[in-house]
């Protein structure tokens, strides 16, 4: 992506401006694809020397104006869809706001389908646990457990577009939990976030007691330290596994489909 700002677009002899016109924008290329489904505002094209070096110049719905748009990244003739374009205005807005990277934004991405999903289905969202649930694929095994950023941008995200749903519980539950992500403090932590910090730590005392690398064998002299480590280690474990048993306990008895 080569980004600009829309007056140094006056240094192009090769540049023939646009007036409102739109398209739709989609790419394969892994940087942008934060932008795929964007409504992009396009401001111009810049002739090259053949077709495959023409570039358009857009402006994406975070402001951003890009003077490397390819031909075949662009659509003209998308069907418009005004909730849905005000829909990715909004998201893309809110991924500029939280200041995600590349991996947060495509974990985000899956919990918008999954809230569009869901919220058509009828689902309440009782709390936080049940909007955490939107991070994880429904074809996963592991539950994806997002970070304090991420909650925030999907809260915002379904507090702006809750216009173009029939939330069920919306004001008595949905609208409690968003306010509670909302209003949540990033030096706030969990009971079991406590437990995987102390972990690492007691894992890293593993490896530092240990004589290489697979931590099956202590070095000489630190043979206690390396027995005590470890029980500390499996100890650790059967806590997280305990806290991670109530928490499924809690969110399979709040849960209502």
């Amino acid at each position: 992506m080569s980004v600009i700002n829309e007056s140094d677009l006056v240094i192009y002899d090769n540049f023939t401006k646009y007036e409102n016109t739109k398209a739709k924008f989609n790419t394969k290329i892994a940087s942008d694809m934060k932008h795929n489904g964007e409504i992009v505002d396009v401001l111009g094209f810049l002739k090259g020397k053949d077709s495959f070096n023409d570039r358009y110049v857009v402006r994406f719905n975070d402001d951003t104006i890009d003077n490397n748009i390819m031909t075949i990244e662009l659509d003209f003739d998308y069907v418009k869809d005004p909730v849905q374009e005000d829909c990715r205005r909004i998201l893309s807005k809110i991924i500029k706001l939280f200041d995600l990277n590349d991996k947060e934004i495509e974990e985000l991405q899956i919990a918008v389908i999954n809230f569009d999903y869901e919220a058509n289905e009828g689902v309440v969202f009782l709390n936080t646990e049940t909007i955490e649930r939107l991070f994880t694929d429904e074809d996963s095994t592991v539950r994806k457990e997002p970070s304090l950023k991420q909650l925030k941008a999907i809260a915002e995200y379904m507090r702006q577009t809750e216009k173009y749903y029939s939330l069920y519980g919306y004001k008595e539950y949905t609208e409690k939990a968003i306010n509670s992500i909302l209003s949540k403090d990033e030096n706030d932590i969990s009971r079991l976030e406590l437990l995987n910090e102390f972990k690492e730590i007691i894992a890293n005392n593993v490896l530092c007691y240990s004589k290489d690398i697979t931590m099956t064998k202590p070095k000489d002299s630190f043979e206690k330290d390396f027995i005590r480590e470890n029980k500390k280690l499996k100890l650790i474990d059967l806590m997280i596994n305990e806290e991670k048993q109530k928490e499924n306990k809690k969110n399979k008895n709040r849960k209502c489909r």
